[in-house]
């Protein structure tokens, strides 16, 4: 997947939630805010793979594994327990499914 790909699926995910929030809240969002959100969050996601990536390799891996994901994320403790949940779960998932 090229770098235009990748922009585009975020262009189209933050747009629908954008879309979906607003209509929620019974407002609307100028296409310039939209265009913000689309650069700040695409921009906040290369830089999170560029950090995973080098936190791998400082680790001696080619291959980000879930260590370097709560590196990245030990800041915010709100998400770092929820990536904990969501691994926990997936993990119950495998053991059931390699019995």
């Amino acid at each position: 997947m090229s770098s235009t790909e990748h922009k585009a699926a975020v262009y189209l995910g933050v747009a629908k939630m954008v879309e979906q929030y607003t209509n929620e809240l019974g407002t609307s969002a100028t296409p310039a805010f939209v265009a913000s959100l689309i650069e700040f969050v695409y921009n906040q996601i290369v830089l999170l793979g560029e950090d995973l990536e080098m936190f791998a390799a400082h680790g001696g891996r080619e291959v980000v594994n879930t260590a370097d994901v709560y590196l990245a994320v030990r800041r915010n403790e709100a998400l770092e327990k929820a990536l904990r949940v969501v691994h926990e779960s997936l993990a119950g998932l495998q053991v059931q499914t390699d019995e």
